[in-house]
């Protein structure tokens, strides 16, 4: 069976999407803790672990039932001058700290979770990982330790800059070292999949692949900003896929390559010898394929940054992420 990873973007509210593209899943496709590892970036880092566990049912709840008071208490433009942060996500921290138990700790030790950060002091992209694993050139790798790093790290994933707090998963570290949304550079956590050895990716894209032209004229800062931020969420998106189909496009020529080479009777071990050269920049990735499945429009639902959490609407969203994962599914050609 291939390597499959399973990874969700952020979206705030709009991972209710991915819930119902997840019930799909378990459903017709996979069951959700069998996945080999599990990548999420804000929303995603809530879902991924739950999933790994197999708590649909607790995510299904979870997306469908809180309000915008269980997870951020709304602020106003002046704490900009007086604070770190428009919102506060206190509510957010306690909910997690409610919801992720010891035992889910437990259970994903021994399964593969990278849940993309950013820090501010270093501006790299960190990903925390339940696995001990080395960091990159591109990204940094800080390993889980217990169930409050787990906990923290979720959270950091979620505090989108400027609108929540940055977090100290391990406060008291010398030199300091803040963590907010790993969307800012990463919105889909493609990067971590391909180089863990992921062979086929199921990842579930909360926003479409470009936002539709708006020709109305704007005339509040608020509006700017919330066209601004998808403007820059779209570009990252787009890079995010960019690279990841790069690698999936490389390796499926290579495979191409060398099924020709041994059906036209070329010896298996000088194949490989000319495939394995130290110049090959697929030589350690083996992703082959990539499932997206994304809504067809805006989630409107979600409201700006998916800051909008209304119970109705979410399971508005969730009905949409179920049926897209079937339609998108379906329309694969036969095995």
């Amino acid at each position: 069976m291939a390597k499959t990873a399973l990874v969700i973007s952020g979206g705030g509210s709009k991972g209710a999407f991915a819930v119902g593209a997840l019930q799909y899943i378990q459903q017709h496709v996979q069951p959700l803790e069998s996945f080999a590892l599990y990548c999420g970036t804000s929303t995603g880092s809530l879902i991924a672990p739950l999933a790994a566990c197999g708590e649909l049912a607790l995510l299904e709840r979870l997306y469908t039932t809180l309000k915008q008071d269980d997870l951020v208490k709304l602020g106003g433009i002046a704490n900009l001058v007086t604070g770190i942060s428009v919102h506060d996500a206190t509510p957010l921290k306690k909910q997690i700290d409610t919801l992720l138990t010891q035992a889910h700790y437990e259970r994903l030790r021994t399964i593969p979770v990278f849940l993309a950060t950013v820090c501010l002091q270093t501006e790299r992209l960190v990903y925390w990982s339940t696995q001990p694993v080395a960091s990159t050139t591109h990204y940094d790798v800080e390993q889980i330790q217990n169930v409050t790093d787990l906990r923290r790290a979720m959270l950091a994933s979620c505090c989108q800059p400027v609108f929540m707090q940055p977090v100290e998963v391990r406060p008291g570290a010398v030199p300091i070292r803040q963590y907010v949304d790993g969307g800012v550079r990463e919105a889909t956590p493609l990067q971590a999949a391909v180089d863990h050895g992921a062979e086929t990716i199921i990842a579930i894209t909360l926003n479409p692949q470009q936002t539709p032209a708006d020709s109305t004229q704007k005339t509040k800062a608020i509006q700017v900003l919330e066209r601004t931020v998808d403007l820059f969420s779209e570009d990252v998106g787009a890079n995010d896929y960019r690279l990841a189909e790069l690698y999936e496009q490389g390796n499926q020529y290579l495979q191409a390559v060398r099924h020709t080479l041994l059906a036209r009777g070329v010896a298996p071990t000088i194949v490989e010898q000319a495939l394995a050269q130290p110049s090959n920049p697929f030589a350690h990735t083996a992703v082959t394929k990539i499932h997206d499945i994304r809504p067809q429009a805006r989630l409107d639902e979600g409201g700006p940054g998916g800051l909008t959490f209304q119970p109705a609407a979410m399971q508005a969203m969730l009905r949409k992420g179920y049926a897209q994962a079937e339609a998108y599914f379906r329309a694969l050609p036969a095995a």
